[in-house]
């Protein structure tokens, strides 16, 4: 090997083991800094022909696209699941436990109908009844109102969400444009416009489910669950919360969600999208109305039951009249007590002082089931819907808590692949020191035999 081939390996090694110790050193710098991936200078052998020596080729990211993957899965599914479990416990609130329950008031509601048989023709007696109803009645539109709310408030979150994601889906087209430009212009890996993208994901991941394609140039093509385009290379798709014709419990119409196509229609996602967005879509559009459902099914069992008893050809009111509905309306949301005069209540079947047939009647409402509620009692079915309520509450809590555990485990992965271990980077900090200090003393050694052979030539 010739003198200058010798000078030439020491100092592309000095070069080469000082570009090393920088990337070392911005590892260690940034070892507290949230989504920064640990970067690695990657040497190679420069050829003989060349020179000799060592070259740094590349200073990469150290990542595992397959935890890279999963990562923007878990977090789609867990922020979903938080998101949910919120919304629903909204509707647990609805339903409480207890003399405030709807079951209370249905209860009270019946104990006061106990009362009318024993004193049929006292008016304070049939005053309490018209009470108990009403706030039977009342809580019964009171749920069914916070259920239109729930509902309406999961219809804003998405809402917001996809104001929230359009955001994201320009930051990650803009994103894209310059890792395409500066690795294009200067041949090195953007890292740190891909950890800024990779961050850009994660937040979009947990407002939507998706998956990523990466491209020749760098950039990142991003899809939803459905598969249409959300970002393709530096083109950002719009998304847009757009009211449709479906009403909402509260009657107000509820929003559309998708893509804008070219034509301005709009691309609907589906059922469920995935992230915040689908779980608060499944809310609104699953959930909410199911329990509505169940509600009103019980409030019109109990008006037409009622209205049966109080209409009977055979019932009296104390002035010998047959009764006139006792309930009105067409769910819970607009139940209402339709009798106002406490003597209208039909209370017996003859024109008989005492008289208290009827009452009893109402009162065996009590415990007769229903084919509408699936064969139960009213209060049964009250029950049923706060315990299911209830359940699926439980249900999300879990399933919450599970999608967290997860999704911490991954990123524990993650870590652990590409996070900074600060043990590592001081054997690499040390290896590359020694590999300086070796070039360093290599040049030495070369200048050295060079000064000698200088003399040689000048004596």
């Amino acid at each position: 090997m010739a003198i200058s081939d010798i000078l030439n390996a020491g100092r592309s090694s000095l070069i080469a083991q000082q570009r090393a110790l920088r990337v070392n050193g911005n590892n260690i710098a940034n070892v507290n800094t949230p989504g920064y991936t640990r970067q690695r200078a990657v040497l190679e052998a420069v050829p003989t022909a060349a020179g000799g020596g060592v070259r740094v080729a590349d200073v990469e990211q150290v990542i595992d696209r397959f935890v890279e993957t999963r990562l923007l899965g878990q977090s789609s599914t867990a922020a979903g699941a938080a998101a949910r479990r919120d919304l629903l416990e909204g509707v647990q609130d609805l339903f409480p436990v207890g003399d405030a329950s709807v079951n209370g008031a249905l209860q009270e509601f019946f104990a006061a109908a106990n009362e009318l048989s024993a004193h049929p023709e006292d008016l304070a007696t049939r005053n309490e009844l018209l009470n108990r109803a009403e706030a039977l009645a009342s809580r019964l539109r009171s749920s069914a109102q916070g259920l239109a709310a729930v509902q309406r408030e999961a219809d804003g979150r998405a809402a917001a969400g996809v104001a929230d994601a359009n955001t994201v889906l320009s930051r990650i087209a803009g994103l894209n444009r310059s890792i395409a430009l500066e690795e294009g212009t200067t041949g090195a890996t953007a890292n740190e416009l891909r950890d800024q993208r990779r961050a850009a994901l994660g937040d979009l991941a947990q407002q939507i489910g998706i998956r990523t394609v990466e491209n020749d140039d760098g950039s990142v093509d991003v899809y939803a669950r459905s598969g249409v385009a959300l970002v393709n290379g530096s083109d950002a798709a719009t998304l847009e919360a757009r009211l449709g014709t479906t009403l909402g419990l509260d009657g107000a119409a509820l929003h559309d969600v998708g893509v804008v196509a070219p034509d301005n229609s709009l691309i609907p996602f589906g059922s469920d999208p995935g992230g915040e967005i689908g779980a608060q879509l499944v809310v609104r559009d699953q959930d909410v109305p199911a329990a509505a459902a169940s509600l009103d099914a019980i409030a019109l069992t109990l008006r037409d039951a009622v209205n049966a008893v109080q209409t009977d050809p055979a019932g009296r009111d104390l002035d010998g009249l047959v009764g006139t509905d006792f309930f009105s309306g067409t769910g819970a949301a607009d139940l209402t007590v339709a009798l106002t005069d406490p003597r209208g209540i039909a209370a017996a079947q003859s024109t008989t002082p005492g008289d208290n047939a009827n009452a009893l009647a109402l009162v065996e409402l009590r415990d007769q089931t229903f084919p509408g509620l699936s064969g139960q009692t009213i209060g049964g079915a009250l029950g049923t819907l706060q315990a299911d309520v209830g359940a699926s509450v439980r249900d999300a809590t879990d399933a919450a808590a599970v999608e967290q555990g997860l999704l911490a485990n991954v990123q524990a992965q993650r870590d652990a692949v590409s996070g900074v271990s600060l043990e590592e980077e001081f054997t690499d900090l040390i290896r590359f020191q020694r590999a300086f200090q070796a070039a360093a003393q290599l040049i030495s050694v070369g200048d050295s035999m060079l000064q000698e052979l200088l003399g040689m030539v000048r004596s």
